[in-house]
């Protein structure tokens, strides 16, 4: 029997708490609909790095799903109902996403734009994982590389061949029939490498150390500078005629939606620092953040509701009514709302993180007490 992984928690509390700021500002900053954070023309510093550090949240999220899901299959015995229980999570991770999470993002009933997000690019790669369990850790890395190398050619390539398939590597928006906007934000193929490279490195969480993780960690960084300096890495040139502060926000903004390899070299490598860093951290801040790392979808998935609520708290506060929501990607703002300062939105994300650790603390008990009960 695996028993939890504590690095592994305390990794999941951290990319948690760094979302939950990422959708504090983009339900709540005053200039969150209307200017993008990373267009370097409009934002300012404080606002560019807020978004940038917040890059780590998908895909240490979709690289330690596939981590979890390996160290789920050594647990079983039977391979058979191994594969068949990650196609049934990964069906319910997409039905979950494009229903629940959907209207807890728009608050919208009638469904009027549903987004395609990271919880089905999860849910896509468990069902690929219980397809192809049955191979080599040495093959599904091979695989995973594979398909990172190749969906960043293919995008940059753009052949025509491919723009009827085009939403499996880049995102894509498509009118349904009944007028909803079906908008893939996270297209399913791009993601799929960076879980399957997860799946295939779980081994590493039972056999490395914290220095071996730093290594590797280190590596990919350098790796990052060099490939992102000389332009190779999928992205638009860094600009080198600018101010020092804006070389360097333009030297980090690489590109997220598809991932580009400068992203996943850059994110992945800061993962496995941070797991090696695990260790400098006192009992107590392990503890803290992986009160929230043990239940990272009972958050993800109630975290747009509490949101939403204090939202609207805010929405009534200025004087409108229900009729002034603006649905879709107005995200139920009134267009002349006013949003809050930079300042705003940090306090409100520490006061909503607070709220959590009670929350998070009773939903694991209850979900302990529960796998208790069925186990007897």
């Amino acid at each position: 029997m695996i028993k939890r992984i504590e690095s592994i928690d305390f990794l999941r509390g951290i990319v948690v708490i760094l979302m939950l700021l990422d959708h504090v500002r983009d339900l709540f900053h005053i200039h969150s609909i209307d200017q993008s954070p990373t267009d370097l023309s409009v934002t300012t510093p404080s606002i560019f790095y807020t978004r940038i550090i917040t890059h780590l949240c998908a895909p240490i999220f979709v690289f330690q799903a596939g981590s979890s899901a390996f160290l789920v299959g050594q647990r079983s015995v039977n391979k058979k109902q191994f594969s068949q229980h990650m196609i049934r999570r990964g069906a319910w991770l997409i039905l979950l996403d494009l229903t629940v999470v959907n209207f807890g993002l728009f608050f919208d009933i009638r469904f009027g734009l549903v987004l395609v997000d990271v919880l089905s690019a999860i849910g896509f790669s468990m069902v690929i994982i219980g397809l192809i369990s049955r191979y080599t850790s040495k093959q599904i890395f091979i695989l995973a590389i594979s398909i990172i190398l190749i969906q960043q050619f293919l995008f940059v390539a753009q052949p025509t061949f491919l723009k009827p398939l085009s939403f499996l590597i880049s995102p894509n928006a498509f009118p349904l029939p009944n007028g909803t906007l079906l908008v893939v934000g996270y297209p399913p193929i791009s993601w799929l490498g960076i879980s399957l490279l997860g799946y295939s490195m779980g081994h590493y969480f039972l056999e490395k150390t914290p220095a071996e993780f730093a290594r590797l960690g280190l590596s990919l960084c350098l790796l990052f500078l060099l490939v992102r300096y000389v332009n190779l890495g999928g992205d638009s040139p860094w600009q080198i005629d600018e101010p020092w502060t804006k070389q360097v926000m333009s030297f980090f903004n690489v590109a997220k939606y598809p991932p580009s390899i400068s992203f996943t070299m850059l994110t992945l490598g800061i993962m496995f620092l941070l797991l090696s860093g695990s260790q400098f951290v006192g009992k107590k801040g392990i503890e803290m953040l992986s009160t929230f790392g043990r239940v990272p979808l009972f958050f993800f998935v109630s975290h747009w509701f509490v949101l939403h609520l204090i939202l609207f708290v805010f929405i009534f506060n200025q004087g409108f009514s229900l009729h002034d929501l603006e649905f879709g990607f107005q995200l139920s703002r009134p267009k002349s709302f006013i949003g809050l300062s930079l300042s705003q939105v940090y306090m409100l994300w520490l006061a909503v993180a607070l709220l959590y650790i009670p929350l998070c603390r009773y939903y694991y008990q209850w979900q302990q007490k529960r796998k208790m009960n069925q186990l007897s």
